[in-house]
């Protein structure tokens, strides 16, 4: 099930979007309205798995300020564009995102560019990106050549 994933002092914390009817954007959201104490606290949001769900390029932009994301899940979110991807380089530039699956979501290939700027990554699935099945030989050989660490799934 769609949910975020938080750690708090040492321990981990696992927020399920109450109703599969409420948008994630609506629910992340929420979040960050969190009293900012318990982000001094140490409170770290390190997963979201929002696959399958409604979440938009406007709601992507709450990831912005989450700088210690490690596992981002967007697969089968039919709203997420190339738009959603410089709201993910905070975390990137961080040094902490590790894997972002944005199989089946309209990802471009001139999205191709932001994704070779995320150099932390080790894996990236864009499997079934309609946008990118006619250009996939040329997105794997640029992120290959830019990522070369990370497994990329085209």
């Amino acid at each position: 099930s769609s949910g975020i994933n938080a750690e708090y002092g040492g321990g981990k914390v696992k927020v399920i979007a109450p109703d599969q009817k409420l948008k994630p954007e609506d629910w992340i959201d929420s979040f960050w309205k969190l009293d900012l104490r318990n982000f001094e606290l140490g409170f770290k949001l390190t997963h979201i798995d929002a696959t399958d769900s409604e979440i938009t390029d406007v709601g992507s932009r709450y990831l912005r300020n989450a700088i210690n994301l490690q596992h981002v899940s967007l697969a089968g979110c039919r709203f997420i564009t190339d738009t959603t991807l410089p709201n993910l380089l905070s975390s990137a530039e961080a040094g902490s995102l590790l894997s972002l699956n944005l199989s089946r979501t309209n990802i471009t290939l001139e999205a191709v560019e932001i994704l070779a700027e995320l150099t932390s990554l080790r894996r990236l699935n864009l499997t079934d990106c309609r946008f990118l099945v006619q250009h996939r030989e040329l997105a794997r050989e640029v992120l290959s050549t830019e990522l070369k660490p990370c497994k990329v799934i085209i």
